[in-house]
């Protein structure tokens, strides 16, 4: 029997495996498909992700390229920022390369990898039993993305409601010179096209219950950028009032909806629950212990997600306002790449908006 089965060996499972086999725990990963496997995603890691990747000791590798300037646009203006520090604000890599990268560290660890369709997890006495396969562990990580089968057949959640889930949809264009973001290009969502040297990933997303309108502004999109479409996926934003821990189960990244409701951006919130949980386990309570340490990544989820309602179905007035007064832009810059917490940024926007009102009706 196994110490740890993680299903699912995307970055929030093969970072786990790498961390609980270093530890020496008898750690097995699963996942349906082989390695290296196609995975729709604009494929940008925040420098916050990226930090801490690297504090875990694992590479952020292949990189096809790494940005300093975000160019925002929409509504006829536009805005460029940069990180005052010099380092870069968004690193570029392809998703097949990039978590082939990290299942692979986690096996120079000591994980077993495993190609096996997991159909769901049952208790059996003081072992959970992996639904679908002949094996079994003492305790069971949730990896399995947006559509967890460990999340549902465990008990910890039901399946997402339409207004948790972003639905997404990416394509190949060709080279551009600025990583763009363009909050006039799908409804309650922005476009994107994130440079990579010789070709570009470019795409829209916004909330799944406007996904006809989303399907609309790909087409808009793919036929002023000539971007080639590839793929629709879906991004839950919904993980922070639910339950990521129990009966010797736990969730991370997807599987427990830890997506920036503002972005969608997940690969800093996959990382960070499987580094928590890696440390739970080593406590004589580890659910306690969990959920104890992802308090402060569900406040901060769950502010986002306020944030959200009321800045998405009011995205040009907010724009203007970025643009009128820069400094916002730049403190969210900041909340970006993890110098600023978002917290203290939201409140401190806030505070501005009177000045920063004035300004953009002024016209100065």
């Amino acid at each position: 029997m196994w110490d740890v089965a993680i299903v699912g060996a995307g970055p929030s499972g093969s970072v786990a495996a790498y961390l609980l086999a270093k530890k020496g725990y008898k750690t097995l990963i699963l996942d349906k498909n082989s390695f290296p496997r196609y995975k729709p995603c604009g494929g940008g890691v925040t420098l916050k992700a990226g930090k801490l990747l690297n504090e875990i000791g694992l590479p952020i590798e292949p990189v096809d390229a790494f940005h300093k300037e975000v160019l925002v646009k929409g509504f006829g203006l536009e805005i460029e920022v940069r990180t005052s520090s010099g380092e870069y604000a968004i690193a570029v890599v392809r998703r097949n390369l990039f978590d082939k990268r990290l299942l692979d560290e986690a096996i120079s660890e000591g994980a077993v990898f495993k190609r096996a369709k997991v159909l769901g997890v049952k208790r059996e006495g003081d072992a959970i039993r992996l639904v679908g396969i002949n094996e079994a562990s003492r305790v069971v990580v949730g990896a399995d993305g947006a559509n967890s089968v460990v999340a549902v057949t465990s008990g910890l959640r039901s399946r997402w409601s339409r207004e948790d889930i972003i639905f997404a949809i990416e394509g190949v264009s060709q080279p551009h010179e600025k990583l763009t973001f363009m909050v006039d290009a799908a409804p309650y969502g922005y476009g994107w096209i994130f440079p990579r040297g010789k070709d570009s990933n470019a795409g829209v997303g916004g909330m799944l219950e406007k996904s006809k309108e989303i399907k609309r502004s790909f087409d808009r999109l793919a036929a002023r950028y000539k971007v080639v479409k590839a793929h629709s996926w879906i991004i839950p934003i919904g993980g922070h009032d639910k339950s990521i821990a129990g009966r010797s189960v736990f969730l991370v990244g997807d599987a427990a909806g830890l997506a920036d409701p503002l972005t969608g951006e997940g690969l800093y919130y996959a990382i960070r629950s499987s580094l928590e949980v890696s440390e739970s386990l080593d406590h004589e309570e580890p659910e306690l212990e969990y959920r104890k340490r992802m308090e402060p990544v569900m406040r901060e989820l769950k502010e986002k997600r306020r944030a959200a309602r009321i800045i998405m179905p009011r995205i040009k007035f907010f724009f203007k306002l970025f643009v009128a007064y820069p400094e916002i832009a730049e403190r969210y810059m900041l909340t970006s790449i993890g110098r600023v917490e978002f917290r203290d940024f939201w409140r401190w926007s806030i505070s501005k908006l009177p000045r920063a009102l004035i300004k953009e009706k002024l016209g100065i």
